[in-house]
């Protein structure tokens, strides 16, 4: 059964702000009066689970986003600003090139600042006071059903545990605040302590388990009025994702926080490698999966390329190269598709517009339009580029066929698109770079590049459009001083775009097409089931159904019309990477490779590169792209280093605000901060 799992975020209404005076963490109630008005009777406390449902952060802004904008897959120049105006630099993009620091953050979601879009500990606080006054026997609504309130309080533990689990995967320990401090409260009442990473784990998933027994199933939701509230499958992801990141390299033998004790003494990092953990993990992803397709959840498939956004394809003439590329596009940005568990109605306006092409005869139009809509500027770098796979469906750099024809070694050359490339892949006539040729369909899905074909936008498949990133063309370099808005890589995120969002033809104006963007789609449940299998005990693991990492994989990636994992590696691998699947480390890195392609530019990249401690190994290397002021395609096709970013291991957790631990002295900051 499809479901539509939105945040409820065009029904938040603030019925008050719940202010405080707490120095330490946002955490006290406003009067007591005033908050037991507000709940007074069943109307207003709705209205207060509706702010509870509006404290967590946003996931589709682009400029005030981590997972989006500030984990290095997608990059932005510092001058992509309005006349290069260095206010307007993003806090992700400053984190990103400068590195953060501990005075001010940048992205500060324990302060909710500098960026950041909500102040996690007020969502807390909003929870918790929702909590405690929603009880018939704490004065709550004595006019609702006794089986809804039950209800409302299981979506409010949810809540509460999304938003701690957010600060876990940002900062690690964390406080746990699981009651409204009083409003008398002073001194050592108020300097709470950060508790160890695996209780931090148990308390949320405690919240969700309490939470699950009392959710809906999504088939119990009225769809003309509940579409968009928490639901048991919902939980069920949250509470995987939390044992994952707690089993992951991150916390799970990471020598480097070892005997990191807090003013107590206590040590807030586990010691040792546990295999239990990724055992608590694997139940966890195995009991979501089968939540989620007991539910009806599925691996989206087009059948139609959009209904009508491609004008000359539809359920009677798609074929199979079609539908492998638009698939995966459209279980993104297809409204509510069988794929999305989860999902939010955030507005993706200013997403679609810094991720969508122009081509060369729109940006002629430029006149009179004020340039509202020109912000072509979501940019992925060169190195995710690569990461993506060959068109046999294995990395480029251990495919036989680009090593014996050479096609690695020269895959920053140029030359102009075969045959079988043109019909669907490369526009006829367009040179591009060698790097652009044999790739997979999840690759031409997800990146739009100089002179690849940008399906959709209202054009025939028969002349579709494309974008051309030459400087003073189409999606190029171009009013690129007055405007400052240009893609720094000469890539776009394609992906993100959704088929039917196009431009007039009179004036540079986006026409925009909504869609609910992806927070937990089936396919990431997948792969970090896969990933639990395989770091349980190897490629032979199986879950509750009988099925191995292979399975979830080899599912996903049929999507892209690619072979299974063994089968692709022993047909198209290089001798020495026939063998990869075949054991645990190898299986491990194609795992790891799957989410980046699958997942691509969804806010994935930069948690997982953290909690698999890669980040390093990928950020203290050059970012690379294109020349963007080339005004040729040999000037275009010059490696230029974009970035060269500097990630040492205190990076892979968030410093608390110098000023914040002033304040709590029982606070502790983060190693290496």
């Amino acid at each position: 059964m499809m479901i539509k799992n939105i945040i409820y975020a065009s029904a938040v209404v603030l019925l008050m702000t719940v202010a405080g005076c707490n120095k330490y963490l946002d955490i006290l109630p406003d009067d007591k009066p005033v908050l037991e008005d507000a709940f007074k009777d069943r109307y207003n406390a709705e209205k207060y689970l509706f702010t509870c449902y509006g404290s967590m952060p946003a996931v589709a802004n682009p400029t005030n986003t981590l997972g989006l904008s500030g984990g290095g897959d997608v990059v932005y120049d510092p001058l992509n600003a309005p006349g290069g105006n260095t206010a307007h630099i993003t806090n992700t993009t400053l984190m990103f090139f400068n590195g953060n620091n501990a005075a001010q953050p940048h992205m500060n979601f324990w302060d909710g600042e500098n960026g950041a879009t909500a102040n996690i500990w007020q969502g807390i606080r909003h929870c918790n006071v929702f909590l405690e006054h929603i009880g018939l026997e704490d004065g709550g609504p004595r006019d609702m059903d006794e089986m809804e309130r039950e209800r409302w309080i299981a979506e409010v533990k949810t809540i509460k545990a999304y938003l701690n689990f957010y600060l876990f995967q940002l900062y690690g320990p964390i406080p746990i605040v699981d009651k409204v401090i009083p409003i008398a409260a002073k001194g050592e009442e108020l300097a709470l302590y950060r508790e160890p990473v695996d209780r931090v784990a148990d308390y949320i998933v405690g919240l969700l388990d309490e939470a699950i027994e009392t959710l809906p199933a999504s088939a119990e939701l009225d769809a003309a009025t509940e579409f968009g509230r928490f639901t048991k499958t919902i939980a069920r992801c949250i509470k995987a994702k939390t044992l994952v990141l707690a089993a992951s390299p991150l916390f799970n033998n990471n020598n480097y926080y070892a005997g990191f004790k807090d003013k107590r003494g206590v040590d807030l990092f586990p010691a040792g490698d546990s295999r239990q953990r990724w055992q608590r993990a694997l139940e966890a992803a195995d009991e979501a999966v089968r939540s989620a397709e007991e539910e009806g959840y599925s691996i989206f498939i087009s059948t139609d390329a959009g209904s009508g956004a491609i004008p000359d394809v539809n359920s009677t003439n798609i074929n199979d190269t079609t539908k492998a590329m638009i698939s995966l596009r459209q279980a993104v940005t297809e409204p509510w598709n069988p794929e999305i568990i989860w999902g939010t109605n955030e507005n993706t306006r200013q997403l679609q517009r810094f991720a969508s092409m122009l081509s060369n005869s729109e940006w002629e139009n430029i006149a009179g339009s004020g340039a509202p809509d020109i912000g072509q500027r979501h940019s992925p770098t060169l190195n995710m580029v690569e990461s993506f796979y060959s068109s046999n469906g294995v990395p480029i750099e251990e495919d036989a066929e680009w090593e014996a024809n050479g096609w690695y070694t020269n895959r920053y050359t140029t030359k102009l698109p075969e045959a079988d490339h043109t019909k669907f892949l490369i526009r006829s006539g367009q040179e591009t770079a060698l790097l652009h040729h044999n790739r997979s369909l999840r690759f031409y899905a997800s990146v739009g590049f100089d002179g690849g074909i940008w399906e959709g936008r209202s054009q025939q498949l028969s002349n579709p459009a494309f974008p051309n990133f030459i400087r003073h063309m189409g999606s190029g370099f171009k009013y690129g001083v007055e405007y400052g808005f240009y893609p720094l890589s000469g890539y776009l995120a394609k992906k993100l775009v959704h088929l039917k969002t196009t431009y007039t033809a009179t004036r540079v104006e986006l026409i925009y097409e909504p869609y609910t963007f992806p927070i937990i789609r089936l396919a990431d449940m997948y792969l970090l089931l896969a990933e639990c299998l395989n770091e349980v005990d190897g490629p032979n693991t199986t879950d509750s159904q009988g099925n191995n990492a292979y399975h979830y994989l080899d599912a996903i990636r049929a999507r892209s019309g690619m072979e299974g994992v063994v089968e692709s590696w022993q047909k198209y691998a290089s001798g020495p990477y026939k063998s990869k699947p075949d054991n645990q480390n190898g299986l491990r890195q194609i795992i790891r490779q799957e989410r980046i392609n699958e997942l691509a530019f969804e806010g994935h990249y930069y948690y997982d590169v953290r909690r698999w401690l890669m980040a390093e190994e990928v950020y203290n290397q050059p970012i690379l792209g294109w020349n963007k002021e080339g005004e040729n395609k040999a000037d275009f096709y010059v490696l230029k280093v974009l970035v060269q970013p500097r990630f040492s291991m205190r990076d892979y957790l968030m410093p608390i605000k110098t000023n914040t631990l002033l304040q709590n002295r029982n606070l502790i900051q983060n190693p290496g901060w």
